[in-house]
């Protein structure tokens, strides 16, 4: 099947359609974030649960290998400071 043009508005639907789903997942997952920490979890298993259902998923979906290597660029990326403007840190700040 042949992909929609970038300014077509099939292209744009699709484009409005992944935004929502995208958000919608951003809410649900907030949510399931927030259930846990009002059911009494610390922050650090709610952090750990989360990050071993997306880890186990990945994997699953794209297999081990493509999963860490996605880990690692992530982890690359918190390093570098895609965080900083939220966590107040600045580069090199907090190793």
């Amino acid at each position: 099947m042949k992909k929609p043009a970038p300014t077509s508005p099939e292209y744009e639907k699709a484009a409005l359609d992944q935004q929502r789903s995208k958000n919608a997942c951003d809410t649900i997952v907030e949510r399931a974030a927030m259930m846990m920490l009002e059911a009494g979890a610390p922050a650090d298993m709610v952090i750990d649960r989360l990050l071993t259902f997306a880890g186990a998923m990945a994997a699953k979906i794209n297999g081990s290998p493509r999963t860490a290597r996605a880990f690692r660029r992530l982890a690359a990326n918190i390093d570098a400071g895609v965080f900083h403007s939220i966590t107040g840190e600045s580069a090199g700040k907090g190793h």
